[in-house]
């Protein structure tokens, strides 16, 4: 006897074929692109080595985990990307012209003086202390001079209409002030 391991049971194309739920031709061709079966004329014939070899083939590869559906975002800092929002100051454009024009001012202004102010504008920034009140007009109206708090607004706001045209933009409307100086 050579070193060959004994012959188990053998198969017909049709037995392999229902014991792997295939059909017979299915399995003749998977047996011939893998080389395993045996040829006696037409017919294939599996060993039960042959069937379990199949059945290997058969199976689906393991999956990899999947990669994490949600990238990390690069960090930014936001220094950098500001220009591109507005800037983060607690008045409103509207509200940014009043302001320099209390800013612009050597003496105290009423709302009556400012153009785009109202009394309410007036109270808003008094109440956030953007502005202080230094008397009243002959009519009663408040006299308001701004404070170092309405200039740090202001300068808020300068920093990031610098940073708007450095970046070839504009000021994105934030700028009023700049049409009147040219």
């Amino acid at each position: 006897m050579t070193g060959n391991p004994p012959l188990d049971t053998i198969y017909t194309a049709e037995e392999a074929a229902e014991r792997l739920r295939l059909t017979n031709r299915g399995v003749i061709k998977l047996g011939r692109q893998y080389g395993l079966c045996s040829r006696r004329g037409r017919d294939y014939l599996f060993s039960e080595a042959d069937i379990l070899e199949l059945w290997q083939v058969m199976r689906e590869p393991a999956k990899s985990p999947k990669p994490a559906s949600v990238k990390a975002a690069p960090t930014l800092d936001l220094k950098d990307i500001a220009w591109r929002f507005g800037p983060s100051c607690s008045v409103d454009r509207r509200q940014m012209d009043v302001l320099r024009a209390l800013a612009g001012s050597r003496r105290p202004l009423t709302h009556k003086q400012i153009s785009g102010a109202g009394p309410r504008t007036i109270d808003t920034f008094l109440s956030a202390g953007l502005a202080v009140e230094v008397g009243r007009d002959e009519q009663g109206d408040k006299r308001v001079s701004i404070t170092e708090k309405g200039r740090e607004q202001i300068a808020i706001v300068d920093r990031w209409i610098k940073l708007r045209l450095k970046h070839g933009k504009g000021p994105g409307g934030w700028g009023r002030h700049l049409k009147e100086k040219t």
